[in-house]
């Protein structure tokens, strides 16, 4: 049985809330426990906040990806949209429950840190223009939401082993934001580079709006929409319109009991 697009558009909200909270807030935790150190973010600490996004997010696949797919992304449903996997009708739908999550989930990261979180930048990702060039930035924002991307088609396809979706596409993100995160931040995902700077705009903190859509908004959709016409050339997978919900959900032993 199918849940109702008000479930699925909930689940979508509190997942990107979820997201944001533990991920852009293990940065503001980490910069507060490294207080005056220099540099403020060292390798290990950006392991750490990069197992942090990752485990979050193989907690939401399992918990979610059997409700709303867990796109939890904007980059995500409109790579799905565009390859015929998901209806373009629900899309505007789980946008804006992904971007109200994305708010909501950098107040809660307002909450717990209050003006400390304001002070420490609420997580939000940016580069330095004075030693990144713009190309660069674009380019890694990009290249980075299509491996995501291309990761996720290989792993909820029907074809492979689906129960592994989670720690698959957690792990990966891992991965990305080890090699990335230096460079941009590593937002990969559009909600979750607006939230925490609406948010400081919103308490009067620093923001980036200049980088926006140049670097954290249009390389992610077009890199995710190109890593799922690639993906499809290459693997010709049977498409799904909700591809993490099937592969994350299982028969309910009810219904086959009924069924007998």
């Amino acid at each position: 049985m199918e849940h109702s697009l008000p479930q699925r558009a909930l689940a979508e909200t509190l997942g990107t809330a979820l997201l944001v909270l533990v991920g852009p807030g293990s940065v503001v935790a980490t910069l507060e426990l490294a207080g005056k150190s220099t540099p403020a973010i060292t390798g290990a600490d950006l392991l750490g906040i990069s197992f942090a996004f990752g485990l979050v997010i193989t907690a939401l696949v399992y918990a979610l990806g059997k409700v709303s797919g867990c796109h939890i992304n904007p980059a995500v449903t409109f790579a799905l949209a565009a390859t015929k996997r998901f209806p373009w009708r629900e899309a505007p739908v789980y946008w804006g429950a992904q971007f109200v999550g994305a708010v909501l989930g950098g107040l809660a990261i307002w909450a717990v840190f209050a003006h400390t979180g304001m002070d420490l930048g609420m997580g939000q990702t940016s580069f330095n223009q004075a030693s990144t060039p713009w190309a660069s930035a674009i380019f890694a924002e990009g290249i980075g939401t299509a491996l995501l991307m291309f990761a996720i088609l290989g792993i909820v396809d029907s074809r492979s082993p689906g129960d592994f979706a989670g720690i698959v596409i957690g792990g990966v993100v891992v991965a990305i934001i080890m090699v990335i995160g230096p460079v941009t931040g590593a937002s990969l995902n559009p909600a979750r580079a607006i939230g925490p700077e609406l948010v400081s705009a919103i308490g009067g903190g620093a923001t980036h709006w200049n980088q926006y859509l140049p670097v954290y908004l249009l390389p992610g959709l077009v890199g995710s929409g190109l890593a799922a016409v690639t993906y499809d050339y290459l693997a010709t997978p049977r498409r799904r319109e909700r591809p993490i919900a099937a592969a994350v959900t299982h028969p309910d032993p009810t219904d086959l009991a009924a069924a007998k």
